[in-house]
Formats: C-alpha cells, structure tokens, sequence
C-alpha cells in the first residue's frame, strides 16, 4: 500500500514505548543538554523489513485471529491526512500489501480473501443466504480538507442482483454519492467514482466500499483511492494545548506528512514517507541535506519544556547525521543533541530539555530544529530516519502552583 503524498511529565509515552528512566532535570537558572534515553544499532538495515521504525502491515490472518470468538467485524484505525506541497492529499491501496486490514472497519471479515503478492482484494459470498461484506475507510487531520474523490477499480462476477457500492459520509452513518457496478456470471469489470465539494469542507470523512452477494458470487478490488485537497492553518507551527493537569502536549507520529504544514522545511523533496516514519535516501551525486524548524506556540509562559524525538542513523552512510536543537527565538540553539554514522550509527529516542527562567524567561514559544544530513549512499536503504515527536511543556503558573502544593505547610505563608 502506498500513501502517495503525489499521507506531569509523564516517563510512559503513547507512541515512544514502555517507560523510561530519565535524566534528572537541569537545575534553575540552566539549559538541559540532549540527552539519550533508549538506543539500539541494528545489526542489518537491508530491505524494508530492516529499516528502524518503518512498520510492515499486519496479515489478514493476524487480524481474524485477534477477534473474539464469533465476531465477524473489525474496527479499523483512522488514517491521517497529510498531504504534499500543493495540498493535494492521495491515499491509493492496490492491495500488494494488507493495510487494508488495519485501515478499514471490516464488516464481515470472513468474507474478505487476501493473498500476499496477489495485488487483489476478494469479497466473498459464502452461505447460507446473502451476505453483506464492506470495508469502511475514516479519514481525519488536524486541519479541514474538500474537493474529495473517491475511485474503486476491480471487477463483480455473479448475478444481477448481487452489487458493489461506493460511497462517502459525513458522520461514518449516511452515505451519499453512491456509485453501484451489479454482477455478470462472466464478470463485469468496474471503475467506480464518488466525488462531492462543499459537503466535505470539513477535518474528518468516510468512505465505504460495500458488496452485497449471494453465495458463490464475488467482487476483486484491484485498486482503491482517496483524494481531496486539504487547508492547512495559514502559519506552520503548532499550538499547545493544555491536558487536564493543565500540561501543555503534543505528539506527531508520523502517520502522515502533516509535519510539512506545521513546520518550515527546507528541501522536503528529499523525504521520503512511510507509515511512522519519513526517510531520507542517499544520493550518488553528492550529500543532501533536511533542514526542519518547527515553532511550538503556548497560551502562557513556559517555565520547563521537554522533546523525545525517535530517529536513526544508517551506520554504513558516512557523513550522514542526524542534529536536533532547542531554541526560544528560532537562532540561538540552547540545548542540542548529535547522532552520527561516526559515531556507529544510532536508532532511538533523543531528549532535549529547556528548564527554568534562564533559559525559558517564561516565553510564549520555543522552535525545535531537526538536520537530517545524508552522506554517502546506503545501496538499498535509507541514510536518515524521522520518526515520532512528542513535545510535553509545563507553563509557569502550573510549576508555581504544584510547587506551593507539594511545599511543606510550616514553610507556606
């Protein structure tokens, strides 16, 4: 599957793993230095499989065996939408691999046939008496999307009675625009469109490819896509918003190319995106280089603010390394951190840390700096690798007042 973009400080992380001991935290008055907190070398980066961070699809098998007994459906996960330089986000599935299975809600899910390297997506009739089978896609963003259309290409081979529909909803209840293709005993091939404007001016849409067969009859699914233009926010930062201990949180896994619209980044050509992760190859004609500032806007002063960045060095790419840096004014590096191919290659997460007034002054924002610097081509692999950001800072009142609570009452006024 290919998402064409041509998609209290906690130890315990969502998207970085099982929780970790950290360093303790600079002092009053200092700037905290990037600190390592789990890394890994791995022993082979040949093939995809070998890559850190860039996650291979769960099997259709996989996924019926994690449903309870009896269950015939599942949930899917919904998928982000990125988009690239021109706005135009694409997600196009011709089914090579089983994102299928982890993307789509599945009803019917004993239904659906896959084979690995068979390019085809099966829904099946199986008795007794009819079947309803269908995949149903969410798509969503930290930003309003429109102009979608949807495409299914494939093939229903049965009688007239037995249909394939596509469709898209608002609220993943209605669906409207419906495109429909009916049965034929030789088979009838197919190319479905759905297409609708101002009624997806919005952050979130679905899409349902949906069969209705009898037994024996069958619809192949060879390729599905998405497409719409999305509207990021006219500045690209990103605003902090509170948790309800009133932290200040943020977290971008890479599950899309959002980061090129909340951030300024400087040769985006050069990336290349995959689920979880964005990669920079080689290059036979020289290095290259990826220079990411990306500005962090609080509704308060800052008095502590702290960043894991999950990333990897390709070992066998001399001259390749990858920088990350903490500013305030988005010049003056204050806390900053290197991994490099010198250095024996390096795949985990990275801290960097800004503490106290010294260093925060209680700014209203801070700018993390990412380089990805790409030396000599890896055959076969990439150089550089991106993956999840999280950003936790605590505002100054939120420090005063946990402080007053946890002082000792002979020392309160």
């Amino acid at each position: 599957m290919a998402r064409a973009f041509d998609v209290s400080l906690l130890c315990a992380s969502m998207w970085l793993g099982s929780a970790t001991v950290w360093p303790p935290a600079a002092g009053a008055g200092e700037s905290g230095d990037g600190a390592v907190l789990a890394a890994r070398v791995p022993a082979a980066w040949g093939g995809p499989q070998g890559w850190p961070f860039v996650r291979a699809a769960r099997t259709l098998d996989e996924l019926r065996r994690s449903l309870p007994a009896g269950v015939d459906s599942t949930q899917g996960q919904p998928i982000e939408m990125g988009g690239d330089r021109v706005l135009r986000f694409i997600y196009s599935d011709r089914f090579e691999e089983a994102w299928f299975a982890e993307d789509a809600a599945i009803d019917g899910a004993s239904c659906v046939r896959w084979e690995a390297g068979g390019r085809a997506l099966h829904l099946e009739g199986r008795g007794p008496g009819r079947r309803r089978v269908s995949l149903t896609y969410h798509f969503t963003a930290p930003y309003d999307a429109r102009e979608l259309v949807a495409d299914a290409r494939g093939a229903i081979r049965g009688g007239h009675a037995d249909s394939v529909e596509l469709a898209m909803s608002t609220d993943g209840c209605e669906f409207i625009h419906p495109a429909r293709a009916c049965g034929r005993l030789e088979g009838n091939a197919f190319r479905l469109m759905s297409a609708a404007s101002y009624q997806f001016d919005r952050s979130s849409f679905w899409i349902r490819v949906a069969a209705e067969l009898a037994p024996g009859a069958r619809v192949t699914l060879h390729e599905f896509t998405a497409n719409c233009r999305v509207k990021p926010p006219g500045r690209p930062e990103v605003t902090l918003a509170p948790d309800p201990a009133g932290a200040l949180r943020y977290a971008d896994p890479l599950a899309s190319s959002r980061l090129l619209h909340l951030a300024e980044v400087l040769n985006a050509q050069a990336l290349e995106w995959r689920r979880g992760a964005a990669l920079v190859f080689g290059r036979q004609d020289g290095p290259t280089e990826v220079a990411i500032r990306q500005r962090f806007v609080a509704p308060a002063g800052l008095r502590a603010v702290v960043v894991r960045v999950r990333h990897a060095v390709n070992p066998r790419a001399a001259g390749s390394a990858n920088s990350l840096g903490l500013s305030v004014d988005g010049a003056t590096v204050l806390a900053s951190r290197t991994a490099s191919a010198a250095q024996g290659g390096f795949a985990g997460v990275t801290e960097l840390r800004l503490d106290g007034t010294a260093a925060l002054a209680d700014a209203r924002q801070f700018f993390l700096h990412i380089t990805l610097a790409s030396g000599a081509a890896a055959p076969g692999a990439p150089t550089n690798v991106l993956s999840v950001i999280e950003v936790t800072a605590q505002p100054a009142e939120l420090v005063v007042r946990t402080a007053a609570a946890e002082a000792p009452a002979s020392s309160r006024p």
